[in-house]
């Protein structure tokens, strides 16, 4: 029995990341014919049992107080579970983990997965928001983490990562997984071109993400304001509105680097949008200066995308493979990645088939989700 703890879970077009990697790993969990369960507070939703590919979805009441934070209905289901039962908590700075915790104290197999959100780069400074998630972590992250059966990372950084936060308890490293993507014909990546005023022979570099600080937009607007002559066009999917004064810098940027006719928004766009999407872009970039493990690089190299990631988008492994091009931070060093692969189209078809094959072959959800139903079983025999 399995029962993954998320503060929040909306499957579907609109899941977020976090939200849609909980949901993939349960769903392939089920079909190697586990008893898999996603409990989430909602309050639209609670009391109701969803079915979603097969895989059932329990919303609990939130507190009135707390919200999403905390559920007195769902803590009082998890002290019914069994012995047996493996609880897989998804939730980083949200006192839900404390609920959780709680379950671990009275001998409950807990895991805790913390999507790259414990990254010490994300509070390193000496704001007020860093000052209190520094405190948090020590005050609560970190006592919870310690007293869970096991805690998962995406990769070997984020493991030394939670080492050097103070983390003893086993640490396990399974990547973040990927369904294989649907590309659209190329009917349907010209008629997008053309809906912005490109043709075939116009080059395209794509980003899909939220459009948020951390992801360093500006950097790949810069950069292709240092590419000049050779500056392909931008496409630019995400939405705008979630951060406003943010996206206002990029629209203001955009105007002032000249760049205008260039960038391209597209907004957010759904799963059949998305594919059109890959179709018409040449190479995917991202620029983020923190990322657990991102899904939509993941995706973009499934639709055989040549991809350009920073350091920070913690993708070695992948770049060690030569799944992909990493580069260091910054629109210099991401111009002088992105250019060769402009430059050599051969190249670039050969660099996105390898990523491709890295994609099918490293992050398939059915072996990821062998991996950590095998950490269960191991870690309740060390208990």
């Amino acid at each position: 029995m399995i029962r993954h703890i998320v503060y929040e879970c909306l499957p579907g077009a609109y899941a977020g990341g976090v939200q849609k990697m909980v949901f993939e790993l349960a769903s392939a969990q089920r079909r190697l014919g586990a008893d898999v369960e996603i409990w989430t507070p909602n309050a639209l939703r609670a009391g109701a049992t969803e079915i979603f590919d097969e895989l059932p979805i329990r919303y609990f009441t939130p507190d009135p107080l707390f919200g999403l934070a905390r559920s007195h209905r769902l803590e009082a289901e998890i002290a019914t579970l069994p012995p047996t039962a493996v609880l897989h908590a998804h939730n980083t700075f949200n006192p839900l983990d404390l609920q959780v915790g709680e379950a671990a104290r009275q001998g409950q197999k807990v895991f805790y997965h913390p999507h790259g959100a414990l990254d010490p780069t994300l509070f390193s400074d000496w704001s007020l928001k860093s000052l209190k998630k520094r405190l948090y972590i020590r005050s609560f992250s970190r006592p919870n983490l310690n007293r869970a059966t096991g805690v998962f990372a995406l990769t070997p950084l984020e493991r030394n990562q939670l080492i050097r936060l103070g983390v003893t308890a086993p640490i396990h490293v399974v990547p973040n997984g990927i369904k294989p993507v649907t590309v659209a014909t190329p009917e349907q990546g010209l008629a997008l071109r053309r809906q912005h005023g490109l043709d075939s022979g116009d080059r395209v570099m794509l980003f899909i993400g939220r459009i948020t600080p951390k992801k360093r937009l500006e950097d790949i607007i810069q950069a292709l304001s240092l590419l000049g002559a050779s500056a392909p066009h931008l496409f630019i999917a995400g939405s705008p509105e979630i951060e406003s004064a943010y996206a206002e810098k990029l629209f203001r940027m955009v105007r002032e680097c000249g760049c205008a006719a260039r960038v391209h928004w597209l907004g957010f766009l759904d799963e059949s949008a998305k594919s059109a999407a890959y179709e018409a872009a040449d190479i995917f970039v991202h620029a983020s200066e923190s990322e657990g493990m991102a899904l939509a690089i993941l995706e973009a190299m499934s639709a055989g995308l040549p991809v350009v990631a920073t350091r920070g988008c913690y993708m070695t492994e992948a770049a060690a493979s030569h799944a992909l091009v990493q580069c260091e931070q910054g629109a210099a060093a991401l111009a002088a990645a992105v250019a060769p692969l402009l430059a050599d189209p051969v190249r670039a078809r050969a660099l996105g088939l390898a990523g491709q094959a890295h994609a099918h072959q490293v992050h398939a959800w059915e072996a990821l989700a062998r991996a950590t139903m095998r950490i269960y079983s191991e870690g309740a025999v060390r208990r």
